[in-house]
């Protein structure tokens, strides 16, 4: 599955991706090959806040 149709399926079930409210209250979780996404659900699907190289140490994500 490429990012954008990952997007896509995450708009349409905003909620599928892992919750990490240790980073954020709202931000979930969703890997693709060796990338992560970090997004938050909102009304009209959900803002992706970052896309970052999984192989990074996860306290510098943001």
């Amino acid at each position: 599955m490429r990012w954008f149709d990952k997007f896509e399926l995450a708009a349409e079930n905003p909620k599928m991706g892992v919750a990490r409210p240790e980073i954020a209250s709202d931000v979930r979780l969703l890997f693709e090959g060796n990338y992560v996404t970090l997004y938050e659900p909102a009304s009209y699907g959900i803002l992706v806040v970052a896309v970052v190289y999984g192989g990074r140490d996860a306290e510098s994500w943001l």
